[in-house]
């Protein structure tokens, strides 16, 4: 007994010893941390930065000591920025603290928190896109740290940093526009045994944004030394969400990435506007694939993308290792229905019509972009759907870019049953301007058959066609080219049978229609037996020498004039034949119909002596009156009785219409938007 209450006792004044001990030393850390001058250490750093970096450590507040646990606290400090930058400073803080833990620091392991409170970041870059964030350091600092060292000094553990109230900017020097991101917190803090959590919640530009993240290994320290470091995060975009898992790192042979990814956009305006950028809106959209980097070479593999009704998986690379990057990919495609994406643009390109009163525009292809990249893409597409309502089936090509040619050499598809191929060419390896050329061919392809895949078979049935196009052109703006267009169109389509109320807009093509073929009011269907378009093009004039026509059960069609596609002018004289024997009175039957204007805004005309009910009918307010004589001569009687076989006989005629100034192709919408689309439909 007497024997344990000794060891008792011993035990008390070894435990009583060492907290004696414990307290004096850091009663002796506090009194010597209390007595250091640390503005002469804030000098030696403010010194050592100088020399590291080129740039000036501003400390303009006070420094802080504190024991419990061992802290520094430093106000007002400030980083400069480039000689070139356009503010003075690329960071600032109201106060940064470094914290270090206790037990670990008693026995060599340096374990550090940090807060930053109100950070400011300017990221910048300069008009060659050089960043602010690289630092040109001296020789000497670089000498030194070329020298070998004989230690390794006390190893660091950054464990945690926190961000509170802070903004980071970004500027662009190329386009002067500056990005703005807030944030309230934004941490990286201890998880599990080693890993890290990280979180920001923030705003760029007043869009919410979040990012989430857990790993496997401290992230500075990781990355710093090269290794590996395992990742699970989340980011959050408004609605959108994006998941990886995977792993990332920088070894000494560059950034290394793998990392399996996942995205589900329900609508685009909000990337539009986290990207700065103006897009076309998209449909819901869901991304997945593995992403892997190295040496900076980026593979894309098991990709899967649904957008809308367009579904399409593949792979593909991109090499960036060398003097000229490289793309390539294998793509195949289920659907892809590019009617989702026509809506907004075909919007934009009536309001620019409306807004300049022209259809082309004169502003530069990005040419000097096919030279920057060379690049190679397998396409198998079993639906490709093209606005306004164009099926293509079983899409097999190769489209290649080498140094700045865009070239297919075949692609083959089928349309409405028939068979097409198209090769092309779009070379800017002069980026001054380029060189355009396009052969398409097409045989048996049926127009009903096509529209019913596509759900409107109560649009038009039967219309076998066979077409043929070879096109060339030279310039360095849409304009340019449609000026300097050459080349030869040839459309010939078969008996078809259309519903005439599905055709029926206020636009100038009913407006024609209507002239031409009266029945059509009180008739719930038309009986096309041919149609014809056999243009030559050359120096951006479509000379139309009769060799427009068409063909219904009561009527005949031809056409004659010309389409100027340097002005933007048309100059169209279209005279209907009525048959024999079908009752089409002559007072509701135009003698001519003139289409002239711009193919902004087209008008049409109707002679006065011919037809003064007719125009009375279609509702046209101003009738044009001195019609040519001679464009009336033009429409003799072995061409108005067979108008097709007239136009598929004259395929390289001369101007054979009054001319207009100059000219380009037909809008998209809007105007005479479909004049050649429809009319013969």
């Amino acid at each position: 007994m007497l024997l344990r209450k000794r060891s008792g006792r011993m035990w008390l004044r070894i435990a009583i010893g060492a907290a004696a001990a414990v307290f004096v030393v850091l009663i002796g850390a506090f009194v010597a941390l209390s007595t250091v001058d640390w503005s002469k250490h804030a000098d030696l750093a403010i010194a050592e930065v100088k020399e590291a970096t080129g740039r000036d450590l501003e400390i303009a507040g006070k420094i802080d000591v504190g024991l419990l646990p061992p802290r520094l606290i430093v106000d007002g400090v400030s980083f400069s920025n480039a000689p070139w930058g356009t503010r003075p400073g690329m960071a600032k803080a109201k106060r940064v603290e470094v914290r270090a833990a206790l037990l670990p620091l008693l026995v060599g392991d340096v374990r550090l928190k940090i807060d930053i409170v109100e950070p400011d970041v300017f990221l910048e870059t300069d008009a060659k896109g050089r960043g602010n964030w690289v630092i040109e350091r001296t020789g000497k600092k670089e000498a030194r740290r070329a020298a070998p060292s004989e230690s390794k000094g006390t190893p660091v553990d950054l464990s945690a940093v926190r961000f509170t109230n802070g903004v980071v900017q970004y500027r662009s020097g190329r386009t002067g526009k500056t990005r703005r991101l807030t944030f309230d917190e934004a941490y990286i803090r201890p998880a599990g045994l080693r890993g890290r959590e990280i979180l920001v919640k923030a705003k760029v530009d007043g869009l919410p944004v979040s990012l989430a993240a857990i790993t496997d290994k401290p992230v500075i320290e990781t990355l710093g030394g090269g290794d590996m470091l395992g990742v699970e995060l989340q980011a959050k975009i408004a609605d959108a969400t994006v998941t990886a898992v995977g792993r990332v790192g920088f070894p000494v042979t560059g950034a290394y990435l793998a990392l399996k990814v996942r995205a589900e956009i329900p609508e685009s305006d909000a990337l539009a506007k986290l990207a700065g950028e103006r897009v076309p809106r998209l449909p819901p959209l869901k991304l997945e694939g593995e992403v892997k980097s190295e040496r900076r070479v980026h593979a894309f593999e098991r990709v899967k993308l649904a957008m809308g009704k367009s579904t399409l998986s593949g792979s593909g690379k991109a090499d960036l290792s060398g003097a000229r990057f490289k793309i390539s990919a294998d793509v195949a495609a289920p659907v892809i229905d590019l009617r989702e994406l026509q809506a907004p643009a075909a919007k934009g390109r009536a309001d620019t019509a409306r807004a300049t009163g022209r259809i082309f525009s004169n502003e530069r292809l990005p040419l000097s972009l096919l030279n920057a990249f060379d690049a190679e893409v397998n396409l198998k597409v079993d639906r490709l759907v093209m606005p306004p309502a164009l099926l293509f089936e079983a899409v097999r090509g190769r489209i290649a870019l080498n140094r700045g040619k865009l070239e297919t050499r075949s692609v083959a598809m089928r349309m409405g049953g028939g068979d097409v191929t198209l090769a092309g060419t779009l070379d800017a390896s002069d980026a001054k301007r380029a060189q355009f050329g396009m052969n398409v061919a097409g045989s048996k392809i049926e127009l009903g058959k096509m529209m019913a895949e596509l759900g409107q078979g109560d649009i038009i049935t039967g219309g076998e066609t066979e077409l043929k196009a070879d096109l060339r052109s030279t310039g360095a703006s849409p304009a340019a080219l449609a000026s300097a267009l050459d080349g030869q169109v040839r459309i010939v389509m078969g008996p078809a049978r259309t519903r005439n109320r599905m055709l029926d807009r206020a636009d100038v093509v009913t407006q024609v229609l209507n002239a031409v073929n009266p029945s059509r009011k009180t008739d719930p269907y038309t009986q096309v037996q041919c149609a014809v378009i056999n243009v030559p093009v050359h120096g951006g004039v479509i000379t139309v020498d009769r060799t427009v026509a068409m063909e219904t059960s009561h009527v005949g069609i031809a056409m004659a004039g010309t389409v100027n596609l340097t002005s933007e002018t048309l100059d169209l004289s279209i005279r209907p034949q009525a048959k024999e024997g079908i009752g089409v009175g002559v007072g509701s039957l135009a003698n001519l119909v003139k289409v002239q204007g711009t193919l902004a805004n087209p008008e049409v005309g109707v002679d006065v002596a011919g037809a003064a009910g007719a125009a009375a009918q279609i509702g046209i307010g101003v009738i044009t009156g001195g019609l040519s004589l001679l464009a009336k001569g033009l429409f003799d009687k072995a061409t108005m009785e067979a108008p097709c076989k007239t136009a598929l006989g004259r395929g390289g005629g001369t101007a054979s219409g009054t001319s207009g100034d100059q000219g380009a192709e037909q809008p998209a919408t809007g105007g005479v938007g479909g004049f050649f689309e429809r009319l013969f439909k």
